[in-house]
């Protein structure tokens, strides 16, 4: 009877809300010089009921009668709180003082104001990164918000991106952030098949940035908690533009340039080649000895009868890259549209490489009623990515550049490719330009909502999204390639489809009470569904290489099909209470399902609470002339992490174990029912800071980030028939301090100028692993109390001198001869042997970040973003072939300062001997360097032509603009470039580089018009 009871009291209050009497206000919204503010929002304090401002500021909208005060806001002002009373007319005027404060966020679920976020978030705004040549959204991300971590692997077009937010929070799960696109999870990550070095493509660069409005990077783990299973290593919220109440808007945006390499690396003339590797031959052999005795081919003669080709000037080209963008943005107070299309293309700075995209978007929002509210977002893309081999690949284009003798012409007399008879690697011009490999995408990124305000205080939105992924790829290596020879063409293509299933189910109540009290309570009911097939054929022996399909090779030798799915459930409670705008309170509890995880433990919780005191609001603060902003922040949260194999709990057997034409099946996993995600929990203090009226303003964080249960693949004993089970153990930790500054500078009435700079200090360690300290990469090295990105090798001393220092030292090989290296003997045996290497560097920088300066005077504007990282090692396993002067590689130009007799003690480094007796070569501190650089990364210098000009041939706006990327760095760094990693997305063996494609210097010239 009491729950009867009660059941009835809320169903006549809420009856009450219902009926309750409306009435309509009308205004116009201006600026603080009386021009009108279009698209405006005006919406009644504590509720989600309002409208936005038309082309001429006005708006109308109905409201009930006991509303009290309604609150004015509008991009790039200051948020105005108007009480109501009697009135139903209104002229507002906003100002941009406070803008920044009040500028809203995105939230996850919500948004929020950044006066009142109580959690750790960074926002990039889509304006910040117009024009500039970019393929992805998340290249956006570099450099331009504290604590996030963006490495470019290397300048393949389309190529993958790593990005670590807080540092790297796993050992063989995935580190990368969970993306969202209008509140809809994507997929990410290489759906190639089809190996071509350590390059992989990134499934991102499949959206056009131009369509995007904002990115919120979620850094703590009270901001991602609500993410659940999904989030512990960051979340990206990805917003794309949308309609608008006023006359449409026609943009067109539009750039053209080229792109270059940024330096060459010098290597030896033809002569030179020749000449060392006479001197490799006698220094291992004897003075009397050639390399014709040897079998080498070709390198007996004169060495300055020798020719020079220098392969970098043969594959390196300027590759015009160029993009369109056409949108159409505007509507009224019921409906509101933004419609693009776009157009991208890149031609590589490698000959044989580029990137191609199409994109269309169509976002639209619709009021059907007062009380209810529809809309959708569509975004069409297809995308074609011509691949080269290259990257940890001595078969790829820059790699064999690099590494083919340079004694030889590029091609001979007849027409025909030059080759080296001694070498087992390609003529580099023939690897760019004979094998294809086309990769088409298409892609569709979709949803739909439905919105209906229930009462006053109450809203229930429901989306559903899907993101359809179609990929293919085809690759041929023709019978006049050293590799395809031998079996008389090779071909393989590769089919992946990928489908993710999304509805989310969000009930909104916030309302506020009396002036002092505001609170807001969100539920979520999320449901997601992906699906994944893929096929896999490969053939050779085909009777010619014009026709390059797969039936018409005779030798079938792969064929394969996979499939695999996964399902999460997740309901969220969270509640934000604000009391007088200065005590805030935010707490959230996310309850996951995975179907990943085994049976016992398939189900999770995530808690997560936030803390903040607005100082400012103070009565002892709030009148200050030179504090005007003051906030502490505070918090704590638990998220996990669901990235790996979508059946590693489960026992497997295998199929393809086949005998004698039978088909077999074999037991390929063991099983593990309590199997679970990664768990990070994370501890965050902040503070916020505004002085002089808000010209400068100061975020600065601490976090400590504990992941704990890593899956991790525990070793067995081999009699079990097993190698490893799939366990949760060990654990990691990354702490540290994170620095954002934004100034303005000058603001008077016709020079306005802007700085934006952060700055991050990380910490990682692995605090605990399954087993034994394993290795990874060439010199990487995975221990406990070691950072994550350690690299162990021996330590070099010097250069033996003499027959006497050698015979003084401890033993390193019976063949080391004057000119060897001498290598620190560390365990006091006398013997250098693999016990004399440790922890020799770390690719961890003791800091990174960048700074952004924005100049304007009256139509002419200067922009210029510089990136900078400090403290990392980089292990240039490219010096270690094309220095070790061992091989009939082709060598840098740095060998000529190599130890003869004659040289001493000026040589830096060792002598040259065919087959490196002593281990020259081998893993340590010779190829490891200091990979610190400062980048002028972006300068872009605008002119906006004056709106009389505009206005009299009908355009709103006309900008002309010229922008150079990547124009200067500084670097100790010797190989192509500092920012690199040739294992791509990589947890364990970060800051390698081994015969890297390098990223491109580009000079862009462009318009934007709007009509």
């Amino acid at each position: 009877m009491r729950k009867l009871l009660c059941l009835l009291l809320c169903m006549v209050a809420l009856s009450g809300e219902l009926l309750a009497q409306t009435k309509t206000l009308t205004g116009r919204v201006t600026d603080d010089k009386g021009s009108p503010v279009p698209n405006a929002s005006v919406v009644v304090k504590g509720t989600s009921i309002g409208t936005t401002s038309g082309e001429d500021g006005r708006f109308s909208f109905v409201v009930p009668s006991n509303a009290r005060d309604i609150v004015i806001s509008a991009v790039g002002f200051g948020d105005i709180e108007q009480r109501i009373g009697t009135s139903t007319e209104f002229t507002i005027s906003l100002s941009t003082r406070d803008k920044n404060l009040a500028e809203v966020v995105v939230v996850g679920y919500g948004t929020q104001k950044k006066r009142e976020l109580t959690t750790a978030v960074s926002q990039v705004k889509g304006s910040d990164l117009q024009n500039i040549p970019i393929q992805g959204p998340d290249q956006a991300l570099r450099g331009r918000a504290a604590g996030v971590n963006v490495t470019q692997s290397s300048g393949t077009p389309g190529g993958s991106i790593n990005i670590n937010i807080r540092g790297t929070g796993s050992i063989n799960a995935s580190s990368q952030p969970l993306y969202v696109i209008d509140g809809i999870p994507i997929n990410i990550g290489n759906y190639s098949q089809i190996g071509v070095g350590g390059q992989t493509l990134n499934a991102l660069a499949d959206i056009n940035p131009s369509e995007i409005e904002s990115f919120e990077v979620l850094k703590d783990a009270a901001a991602t908690a609500i993410y659940g299973s999904r989030a512990a290593n960051g979340v990206v919220l990805i917003t794309t533009k949308r309609g608008a109440n006023r006359k449409t808007r026609v943009n067109i945006n539009s750039y053209y340039g080229i792109s270059e390499v940024y330096k060459q690396l010098p290597v030896l003339t033809g002569p030179q080649f020749v000449q060392l590797n006479q001197e490799m031959i006698r220094n291992r052999f004897g003075a009397t000895v050639t390399p014709g005795q040897l079998g080498l081919a070709g390198l007996d003669g004169d060495p300055s009868s020798y020719p020079t080709t220098n392969w970098q000037d043969e594959i390196f080209r300027g590759g015009a890259i160029q993009s369109y963008d056409l949108n159409l943005q505007g509507g009224n107070e019921n409906t509101k549209f933004f419609i693009s299309g776009a157009y991208f293309s890149q031609e590589g700075i490698v000959i044989g490489s580029g990137f191609k995209r199409y994109n269309l978007r169509m976002n639209i929002d619709n009021n059907l009623s007062k009380k209810i509210k529809v809309g959708t977002s569509i975004g069409l893309s297809r995308s074609k990515n011509t691949r080269i081999q290259n990257d940890n690949n001595i078969y790829g284009v820059v790699s064999t550049a690099l590494l083919y003798g340079s004694h030889f012409p590029a091609y001979k007399a007849d027409g025909t490719y030059g080759r080296d008879p001694n070498a087992s690697i390609e003529n580099a011009i023939a690897n760019a330009v004979e094998p294809t490999y086309d990769v088409n995408n298409n892609r569709i990124l979709a949803n739909a909502y439905g919105e209906w305000q229930i009462t006053n205080s109450l809203s229930f939105r429901s989306v559903v999204g899907a993101d359809y992924l179609n990929f293919r790829e085809q690759q041929y290596i023709p019978s006049t390639h050293i590799q395809g020879a031998g079996v008389r063409g090779d071909g393989r293509e590769g089919y992946s489809e990928d489908l993710n299933l999304t509805n989310e189910n969000i009930l909104t109540f916030k309302k506020q009470f009396g002036d002092d009290h505001d609170l807001t309570l969100t539920g979520v009911a999320s449901f997601q569904e992906s699906r994944f097939e893929s096929i896999f054929a490969q053939a050779t022996n085909f009777p010619g290489d014009a026709i390059r399909r797969l039936t018409a090779g005779s030798q079938r030798v792969a064929a394969t099909s996979n499939g695999s799915s996964y399902g999460i459930v997740g309901y969220l409670a969270r509640a934000i209470y604000g009391f007088q705008g200065k005590y805030l309170v935010t707490a959230s509890i996310r309850r996951d399902g995975v179907s990943r995880f085994g049976a016992d433990k398939r189900w999770g919780t995530f808690p997560a609470a936030s803390v903040a005191w607005r100082i400012s609001e103070e009565g002892f603060l709030k009148n200050s002339n030179v504090i005007s902003d003051l906030k502490l922040r505070a918090s704590w949260g638990e998220a996990g992490n669901s990235s790996i194999g979508d059946f590693a709990s489960l026992p497997l057997v295998g199929a393809g174990n086949n005998y004698a034409q039978a088909a077999g099946l074999a037991p390929s996993q063991l099983g593990n029912p309590n199997l679970g995600w990664e768990s990070s929990e994370q501890t965050n203090v902040g503070i916020d800071v505004g002085f002089l009226n808000n010209r400068i303003n100061l975020t600065a964080d601490y976090y400590i980030r504990n992941t704990r249960e890593l899956l991790l693949a525990r070793p067995l004993v081999g009699s079990s028939g097993f190698t490893t089970i799939n366990e949760n153990i060990g654990s990691l930790q990354n702490k540290g301090f994170e620095f954002a500054l934004n100034s303005t500078n000058i603001d008077s009435r016709d020079f306005r100028w802007t700085t934006n700079f952060n700055i991050t200090f990380p910490d990682n360690k692995v605090v605990k692993l399954a087993g034994t300290p394993f290795a990874s990469g060439f010199a990487s090295w995975v221990e406990e109390g070691q950072d994550l990105g350690s690299f162990r090798g021996f330590v070099v001393k010097g250069i033996f001198q003499s027959q006497e220092e050698i015979a003084a030292a401890p033993v390193h090989s019976a063949a080391t001869r004057p000119g060897d290296i001498e290598f620190a003997d560390l365990d006091g045996d006398n013997r250098i042997t693999t016990a004399d290497q440790k922890i020799i560097g770390s690719a961890v920088p003791d800091f990174f970040g960048g700074m952004i300066n924005e100049l304007s005077y009256k139509g002419i504007g200067l922009n210029f973003f510089l990136q900078f990282v400090s403290g990392n090692e980089i292990y240039n396993n490219t010096r270690a072939f094309g220095e070790g002067m061992n091989s009939i590689f082709g060598q840098l130009a740095t060998v000529e300062n190599r130890w003869t007799a004659d040289k001493g003690e000026s040589a830096t480094l060792p002598r040259a001997v065919f087959g490196d007796p002593s281990n020259n070569r081998r893993t340590s501190t010779r190829w490891l360097e200091d990979g610190s650089f400062m980048r002028l990364k972006n300068v872009q210098l605008f002119y906006n032509l004056p709106q009389e000009i505009s206005k009299r041939i009908k355009m709103n706006n006309i900008r002309i603009f010229i922008q150079g990327e990547n124009l200067k760095t500084w670097t100790d760094y010797q190989g192509f470039d500092p920012e690199v990693s040739t294992f791509s997305i990589t947890n364990t063996a970060p800051g390698t580089d081994f015969l890297t494609y390098p990223q491109a210097k580009t000079i862009t010239f462009g318009v934007n018009l709007s009509f």
